[in-house]
């Protein structure tokens, strides 16, 4: 029989110092080790504990803990946490700020995360240099759930099976849906998956998930998928036809349209010698454009295609008669 070789500590580091840190680090992380368990860890006796624990105490004073049954620091918690410099702090801040728009839940998982890891002591107050201002997102108990499944099917590469209220049909369709990300967009949840009903890749409110199954069939996404141009192609990400688009807007707003250096990424843009400017846009689908079109009137008029002229008329029209 060959002789059982004994494990090789890291860089020759003794058993002792090795069982003496990892007692160290059990009562540094409030497990409030027993000299029972300690014991039964190294498989030593009580007196070799009691040895370990008086050169702890040397080093950082310990009390036995008579309620938990284990030893703790006088001085309480030994995990030393990072500080944060005022960029660091003001950084910390902002991503909180952001996170706050997700809803309840993510935001007192950031805080759990950043209240154990930095030496602060609290960041909820209403003092922040930076405020975002952005949709807070639309949830509720059942997207809250819905989440959880897909984050878990998307981590897992597993499919879903849902049953879906379309927006515009009002059908209800059941599908079996590869899940490849949940986007945030407008204050609202949207998943992108390959949809095994349609054939393609497809985009689904989650609001509008009316049942939701995980199911144990494993995919690999397609391989010509690209997330940030399917992203890039809508107005927003909600499918729909494609149609090219051109916008006027009045001088009298010029300057807020020319401050930002591209609305889409799609877009083209002219400034007239009047001082109008003309975007041009490929988008997916005319509802979210739209949108956005009505948040510039007066001062915005629809140039091309004339099909989608008519439809602004008609519904402008509409609601003028509505206001009358």
């Amino acid at each position: 029989m060959k002789p059982v070789k004994k494990a090789v500590n890291p860089a020759g580091i003794s058993e002792k110092v090795i069982r003496l840190l990892e007692i160290y680090t059990l009562i540094a992380q409030n497990k409030f080790p027993s000299l029972a368990l300690l014991m039964e860890r190294f498989h030593v006796s009580k007196r070799t504990i009691f040895r370990y624990l008086e050169l702890i105490n040397i080093i950082d004073p310990i009390e036995y803990e008579k309620e938990k049954d284990g030893y703790k620091f006088t001085a309480g918690d030994r995990i030393k946490k990072p500080a944060l410099n005022n960029e660091e702090l003001q950084a910390i801040l902002a991503a909180g700020e952001s996170v706050s728009h997700l809803g309840s839940v993510f935001k007192e998982d950031f805080l759990k995360i950043v209240m154990r890891t930095f030496a602060l002591r609290d960041i909820q107050n209403d003092k922040h240099p930076i405020v975002v201002k952005a949709p807070d997102a639309v949830f509720s108990i059942k997207i809250e759930s819905i989440l959880k499944i897909l984050l878990a099917c998307i981590q897992e590469k597993r499919a879903v099976e849902i049953i879906y209220n379309a927006r515009h049909s009002k059908e209800l369709t059941k599908r079996i849906i590869d899940p490849y990300v949940v986007v945030l967009y407008e204050g609202i949840w949207i998943l992108v998956g390959y949809c095994h009903l349609r054939k393609t890749i497809r985009s689904f409110a989650l609001d509008r998930i009316m049942e939701i199954k995980e199911r144990n069939l494993y995919f690999n996404a397609q391989p010509d998928f690209d997330l940030k141009a399917y992203l890039s192609t809508p107005w927003g990400i909600v499918d729909g036809k494609e149609a090219r688009i051109k916008v006027r807007f009045k001088k009298e707003i010029s300057d807020y349209i020319l401050r930002k250096d591209k609305w889409h990424s799609s877009e083209k843009r002219t400034v007239l010698p009047n001082g109008d400017v003309e975007l041009s846009f490929t988008v997916a689908g005319v509802d979210e454009i739209k949108r956005w079109i009505y948040s510039w009137l007066p001062h915005a008029e629809v140039i091309n295609p004339r099909w989608f002229r008519k439809q602004i008329k008609k519904e402008l029209s509409a609601s003028i008669s509505s206001h009358s």
